[in-house]
């Protein structure tokens, strides 16, 4: 089971290793966590992570933008703002409060 966590902030600002910790908290044993961001992780949050063996992959505004680009490149000829309308609109009706046990149960 992934248990995932996404927050829109500035580029500049920074995930505190408190938010990442509070994810971890509602993993179960044998999920994983990703955590998405649009800015990054702070010094002490990539530390902390390492250091107490988060089962969690954290994945920067950097790598989102790089990887949407490799992906418009493919699939939408170089075309970003193409790619990203098309994710948006293919993407399934959102499921929202839910633990992830009633969404894998239907």
């Amino acid at each position: 089971m992934v248990l995932g966590q996404a927050k829109c902030i500035k580029p500049d600002s920074l995930v505190s290793a408190e938010q990442i910790a509070r994810v971890v908290a509602r993993l179960r044993r044998g999920w994983i966590g990703v955590y998405v961001t649009t800015g990054a992780y702070s010094e002490a949050a990539q530390l902390e992570m390492v250091e107490d063996q988060y089962p969690i992959v954290l994945i920067n505004g950097q790598d989102l933008v790089k990887e949407l680009r490799e992906i418009a490149g493919e699939d939408h000829g170089g075309d970003l703002s193409m790619c990203v309308e098309h994710l948006l609109s293919s993407r399934p009706v959102d499921v929202l409060y839910r633990r992830p046990e009633e969404i894998l149960l239907g």
